[in-house]
């Protein structure tokens, strides 16, 4: 398994043999489902055939510290060799596909953490199998041009037309296929095809309004691209104003701690960020319920994790919130209160195992249910680009490492 990961992150074509019946354990489980009356195993191996024949060209003209982190290659590689990675797991032979993008994302970040594929493409690898499906559904639903510019935020959507126009190819499935290029040229319109979207100001327009330094403009900017696309906020002289006032205002530093259950987020976070104000959603409920298990409250909870966090940042302290923040959709509110203070945000994804996480969580006072945290790895999202300044990845040594933006060239 490792030997066939690491020919790929090379760019380099597979052994053929790695996709018989003697290969990789994972691989010879597809063996007895079908995709359009053809094997899977061959749709598999001629999809990920079409895209090392036609890779997705490399990112052209952006800055370092504005590059998003991941690269199209060779993570789409990896990502249409582990697609259906789960399949076998949840349906039985020739009983069709049920959806299943979910779970193979689960399956394959932990299958390519023992293979040592490197962060960057095994998380966006995963991002790929995640969202492959939305190459149709975002076609067929008619979305927002918001909706394909946050996604464009979140992963390489080259990447992803590539991954999904091979699919279609290899399955031979015209409909898909031409869904796929309407996905291409819809992406093309919006400017969002070659990368993320840029923020409503240019640099220029951004050091005019007094921010100089490099960091200050790189968060001013991220936060605007935040104001454009989440906030939906449309006139272009809002933006110089909202600018104008932050630069009267204390800056406070946000820390969104990002991890499922058993994944060591306080204990990091209290040897880390101990003089930060930290602010725990598990301590609120002790607070509202008297169990910090209590989980019939958590509106309320987590009203009152946002408001306690706001009102720190806007004394201009640090604050580090102490909650899984495994999905975007959790990190809704405290992102809202982090944009709107003007405070410097941080996301620290805590990169541990589910077989670490399950043993932790063994040895805690109060355990969490094993079946939850499954629910966290199996619904794990990176941040987007827009939900925070700066991004770090931390390892189970509880080294951290920024992985975005990168440093300058």
């Amino acid at each position: 398994m490792k030997n066939l990961i690491q020919d790929l992150v090379n760019r380099e074509p597979p052994d053929p043999a790695s996709f018989g019946s003697d290969g990789p354990a994972f691989l010879a489980r597809l063996q007895g489902y079908e995709r359009n009356s053809r094997p899977l195993l061959e749709v598999v191996r001629c999809a990920l055939d079409t895209l090392l024949e036609h890779p997705p060209p490399a990112a052209q003209g952006q800055d370092a510290t504005a590059r998003p982190w991941w690269s199209p290659v060779p993570a789409v590689y990896v990502a249409a060799l582990m697609r259906h990675a789960a399949l076998p797991d949840l349906a039985e032979p020739g009983g069709g596909l049920p959806p299943h993008a979910a779970q193979s994302a689960s399956v394959a970040r932990e299958l390519l953490r023992d293979a040592c594929c490197p962060f960057a493409v095994r998380e966006h690898a995963v991002a790929l199998i995640r969202n492959v499906r939305k190459v149709d559904s975002l076609v067929r639903s008619g979305a927002l041009a918001e909706t394909f510019m946050e996604f464009a935020c979140a992963l390489d959507l080259r990447a992803l037309y590539h991954l999904g126009l091979a699919e279609a190819r290899a399955a031979e499935d015209a409909d898909a296929e031409g869904r796929a290029e309407a996905f291409r040229k819809h992406l093309e319109q919006l400017g969002v095809f070659e990368g993320p979207p840029p923020p409503p100001l240019s640099p220029r327009q951004v050091e005019e309004l007094g921010y100089e330094k490099p960091p200050e403009q790189h968060r001013a900017r991220n936060a605007l691209r935040y104001f454009r696309l989440v906030a939906r906020m449309a006139e272009p002289e809002w933006y110089r104003e909202r600018l104008k006032q932050e630069k009267d205002r204390p800056t406070g530093r946000l820390h969104l701690l990002v991890g499922p259950a058993g994944s060591g987020k306080s204990t990091w976070a209290y040897e880390n960020l101990g003089d930060s104000v930290i602010v725990s959603s598990d301590r609120m409920r002790r607070e509202l319920t008297g169990d910090p298990a209590d989980q019939s409250q958590n509106y309320l909870v987590f009203q009152r994790c946002v408001d306690r966090i706001r009102e720190e940042l806007h004394r201009g302290r640090e604050v580090t919130f102490d909650a899984t923040n495994y999905s975007e959709k959790l990190r809704t509110m405290p992102l809202q209160a982090g944009r709107w203070s003007g405070a410097e945000i941080c996301t620290y994804l805590m990169d541990v195992s589910l077989r670490e996480s399950l043993q932790r969580n063994e040895t805690r006072q109060r355990r969490v249910p094993e079946h939850v945290i499954r629910r966290h790895y199996r619904r794990l999202e990176l941040p987007a680009l827009y939900e925070a300044d700066r991004h770090f990845v931390v390892g189970p040594d509880g080294s951290a490492t920024q992985y975005w933006p990168s440093a300058p060239d």
